[in-house]
């Protein structure tokens, strides 16, 4: 027998809340993540709101997020069940203690990358001064772990961050790593690391404690797809880096 509720596994940023720059002029704005002084980082749509607010009266969600548990937590949208952080590299039990088993399993994988982040995110920001683009970055890290690096423009362009990912790889920088671009947003992570590894885990859990039940994914990145994949059913918002993706291989 399935269980009464699905399962949802859902990213955040630009998929259920997204900063004001990326909504249509004149469309209502209501507040979803709070910046680390208290003011307003994402906002809903009301659609995304309404959409939100239906998963939550009707399924079991979990968050799968690129964002570190604490700037999850400045996220305000009343969840209150697990939670998967750092591209996968963080699992929060609902009371948001971490998961220890996977964070075991990070312990083994990220040992070696400790002081490599660091370094890389250091000569990133190098390279970006070399060519003239302003860049700021930092390695995210948590519990004791450091998961990734992640990279921005100030005042460049997109292309900016494309440039140096291939500048970091001829240097061969990035050997053991995969990365991800997706607009102002340049993550560079160990191989191992990712959200679908750590759903692939929670999903284990999962069945253990509710038995088969419909498990249905949404997210906007190609790098989204790895955890939707393992789910019955996948969406993706109109226009997103995904639906793009696809149109152009559908229209090649």
């Amino acid at each position: 027998m399935l269980a009464d509720r699905p399962l949802v596994l859902v990213d955040l940023d630009d998929t259920l809340f997204q900063t004001a720059r990326k909504m249509p002029q004149g469309t209502p704005r209501h507040p979803a993540s709070f910046d680390i002084h208290g003011g307003v980082s994402g906002y809903q749509s009301p659609v995304q709101k309404a959409f939100v607010d239906w998963l939550l009266a009707s399924t079991d969600v979990v968050p799968v997020t690129a964002r570190s548990a604490e700037a999850f937590g400045r996220v305000r949208l009343g969840f209150s069940g697990a939670a998967i952080c750092s591209h996968g590299g963080l699992l929060l039990n609902p009371d948001r203690s971490v998961n220890r088993h996977w964070h075991g399993v990070m312990d083994q994988l990220l040992g070696s990358f400790h002081e490599r982040l660091p370094a890389l995110c250091e000569r990133a920001l190098q390279l970006g001064d070399e060519q003239g683009v302003s860049l700021r970055g930092w390695v995210v890290e948590e519990a004791e772990q450091r998961h990734y690096v992640v990279i921005k423009h100030n005042d460049g362009a997109d292309a900016d961050l494309l440039m140096l990912m291939a500048r970091l790889r001829e240097a061969g920088l990035l050997e053991g790593m995969h990365t991800h671009a997706n607009g102002n947003n340049l993550a560079l992570m160990p191989v191992g690391l990712s959200k679908a590894a750590a759903v692939r885990y929670y999903l284990e859990l999962d069945r253990e404690r509710h038995g088969e039940r419909p498990v249905l994914g949404f997210g906007d990145s190609i790098t989204d797809l790895g955890f939707m994949n393992l789910c019955n059913f996948w969406s993706t918002p109109v226009n997103s880096q995904l639906a793009n993706c696809l149109s152009e291989a559908v229209h090649a």
